[in-house]
C-alpha cells in the first residue's frame, strides 16, 4: 500500500459509515411512524374504521351529556363522546381522570377500540374550561400591575 491509497481508503470508510448512520437512522424513524404512531381522528373518522384493530387511535371530541357513569365511585369510567355530528362513540377508562373533566367538555382519549366498537382508554385528557383561556382576570391585571 502506498502512501496515496490512505487518504481513499479513509475517504471510503468514512462515507460507508456515514451512510450506514443515514440509513439506520432514517430506519428507525420510518418504523416508529408506522407502528407506533397514533393517529387524531374525529368520532365520525373513529367510527367509520373496522373496531377490533390493534392500532391505538387518539380521537377529540366532547362528553356527551347525561353519558358519564362512575359505578360505585370506582376507578371504572364510562362516557360518550361527539365531534359535532349525531354519531357518538362509546369509551370505557380505568384510572384516574383529570380533575377538569366533565360532561360537555373537550377531551382527547387514546385507547384501542374493541370488538363492540367501545374506545378502551390507555389515556383521557381534558380540555380546560373557557374561563381559564380568556387571560387574566381585571383583578389580576390590577394586583400584578399590568394595566
Amino acid at each position: 500500500m502506498n502512501d496515496q491509497d490512505a487518504p481513499k481508503g479513509a475517504f471510503r470508510m468514512r462515507t460507508v459509515v456515514l451512510l450506514l448512520l443515514a440509513v439506520g437512522g432514517f430506519y428507525i424513524f420510518i418504523n416508529s411512524a408506522m407502528e407506533g404512531g397514533v393517529y387524531y381522528l374525529t368520532v365520525d373518522e373513529a367510527r367509520a374504521q373496522p373496531p377490533a384493530s390493534k392500532r391505538p387511535i387518539r380521537i377529540k371530541g366532547k362528553v356527551v351529556k347525561d353519558t358519564y357513569k362512575n359505578p360505585g365511585d370506582g376507578k371504572e369510567h364510562r362516557f360518550s363522546i361527539e365531534s359535532g355530528s349525531a354519531q357518538t362513540l362509546n369509551v370505557q377508562f380505568s384510572g384516574a381522570l383529570p380533575d377538569v373533566f366533565a360532561e360537555e367538555r373537550e377531551v382527547i382519549v387514546t385507547g384501542v377500540r374493541d370488538s363492540a366498537g367501545t374506545l378502551v382508554a390507555t389515556e383521557v385528557s381534558a380540555k380546560c374550561p373557557s374561563k381559564y383561556e380568556g387571560g387574566m382576570s381585571e383583578e389580576a391585571r390590577e394586583r400584578l400591575g399590568t394595566n
